[in-house]
Formats: C-alpha cells, structure tokens, sequence
C-alpha cells in the first residue's frame, strides 16, 4: 500500500492556471500538514473537522474553510462517507493580479465570521457551489467558467476576508513550517518504534522543553498525541483496505496496547473498528480489498 505523507503536500498545478479542483471521497484522514498552496475544502455530503492553529472548526454539508498557504492543519472526516471538493490555489495566481499587494493572511470558516462577513462567506459558498457543478459536467467552456469563478472567488476572499501580516512574521512561519516538516518526516519514518520526547527533540537537535513548546504552538496537540494520531492513521488506512485481523494489523505499526488502541480510536473514529471496516465495505467510494 502506498505510504501516505503526512507533513508537507506537494500539489502539481499548471503554471498557466494556477488552481487545481478536485471532486474528493474520504477514505482516509489528513494528519498535520502543510502545503505551499491554499487550500479551499468545500463539504457536499458527510462531516469534516479541521484543526488548524490550536482552533477546532466543525464542517457539515454545504460548509468551507480556507486553509492558508504554509498554514499547518489537520482534517478529520466522518469515514468513510464524506464528500467534497477540494481545491488549491498557488500564491504566484494572486501575485499575477495583485503583484503591489503587501503580505496578507486569509482566515475563512463557517464558524469564525466577524461582524459583517456572513453575506460574503455566502458568497464564497455560492461560487463553490457553481465549482462543483461545473466540474461534474465538465463541458468545452468548464476551464474557462471555472477560471472565472475560481478569480471572483479570490477577490472575494481578498477583499473581505483578509488581514495585513508583516514581512517579518511571514518568514517566520516559514522557517517554522520547514521545521515542522522535519518533525513530522521524522515521526513518518519512526511511527512503528517506541518513541519518547528526548529522543525526538536529539534527533533534530532541539532542548526538549523548545521541542515541546514549538509542536503546541504550531500544531495545537503535543507531541506525542500527533504519533499516536498517526498510529491510528495508518493502522485506519490497513483495515479498510485489508482482511487482516485488527490484532495483526496493530501490531504490524508497532502497537500492542488493545485497550488503548480501542479507546483512541473511537476517539477519533466514534466507532470500533469493526463499525469502521463494516462501513466501508457498504461504501462505493472506498477501494476494494
């Protein structure tokens, strides 16, 4: 099976257009991560929950956030029947259209309107709405209908739901996000050994309380919830696309605590993995076994 990365998504767009769409059936989550991209997460069917700096954001039919470029950010979907589109937008397409522009965040989410933006987040909505019909029918006009929208969609976003960043905090997130990539790549290889906040911190040559503080304040978990979280993951990932007994596949990422892993995953999953396998046979979206 195909390892899944978890820290830094790297998203091939065409350089002539700049955006990319696509029509997505969850059958997996996305633990911490980060793109160069910004991410657009538009909910057709199902729920999404989206962590993203510390914040929980609730995702039900009809709903979106945007996830800014380098913003680090998890999602957690209602498996295995979430539905939804997704679309990523490079920076160099705004600096094409707004190349005087000074450094600017994007913070957009149902959940998180200032006084004012409802009518906007509706129109947001509205544009994704057309996105997803357009891309369903994908006629001999789709590219260019789809460009417009996707260009209304960012002055929207623009002009209502951005905020000045310095110059200086903006390459400071950057140095960040590589080190959190660092981390996490980290974590990716060593998931399945035991693993403790010492020899994580030694390994990238941090002081174990900076280690500690750093994860927190970029990520909003501890360290060591993130690689249970991947744990789960990945052992999530073999049992829907595997007979293998729940024992077995545990034990093949390295865990061997049944009741622990029982109670993070429904946790996570709200179900037992029984529910979560049974599910997901009666799902046509997800790939047989």
């Amino acid at each position: 099976m195909e390892e899944q990365k978890n820290t830094y998504e790297n998203v091939t767009l065409e350089p002539d257009v700049g955006f990319d769409i696509r029509f997505v059936t969850m059958d997996h989550n996305s633990p911490f991560h980060w793109h160069r991209e910004m991410e657009i997460l538009y909910i057709l069917n199902g729920h999404a929950t989206v962590h993203m700096e510390g914040e929980e954001y609730e995702l039900n039919p009809l709903d979106a956030i945007v996830m800014d470029y380098a913003r680090i950010h998890e999602v957690i979907y209602a498996l295995p029947q979430t539905m939804g589109i997704c679309i990523h937008v490079s920076r160099q397409l705004l600096r094409r259209y707004l190349p005087e522009t000074e450094p600017f965040a994007i913070r957009c989410a149902g959940q998180r309107l200032l006084p004012g933006q409802q009518e906007y987040y509706n129109e947001i909505c509205g544009y994704l709405k057309e996105l997803t019909v357009l891309y369903v029918n994908q006629n001999e006009t789709y590219r260019l209908k789809s460009t417009a929208r996707i260009l209304e969609l960012l002055a929207c976003l623009v002009e209502h739901f951005s905020e000045p960043v310095s110059l200086v905090a903006t390459q400071t997130r950057a140095g960040n996000m590589e080190r959190l990539e660092q981390i996490c790549t980290y974590v990716d290889h060593h998931y399945r050994e035991e693993m403790t906040l010492q020899e994580a911190a030694d390994e990238l040559g941090l002081n174990r309380e900076y280690f500690c503080r750093f994860f927190k304040q970029s990520t909003g978990t501890s360290f060591m919830r993130y690689v249970n979280q991947v744990w789960i993951n990945y052992i999530y990932q073999d049992l829907l696309h595997t007979d293998d007994p729940v024992q077995e596949i545990m034990e093949r990422h390295g865990f061997f605590n049944q009741k622990l892993f029982y109670r993070m995953f429904k946790e996570r999953y709200h179900c037992t993995p029984r529910q979560a396998r049974r599910m997901a046979e009666n799902n046509p979206y997800v790939e047989a076994k």
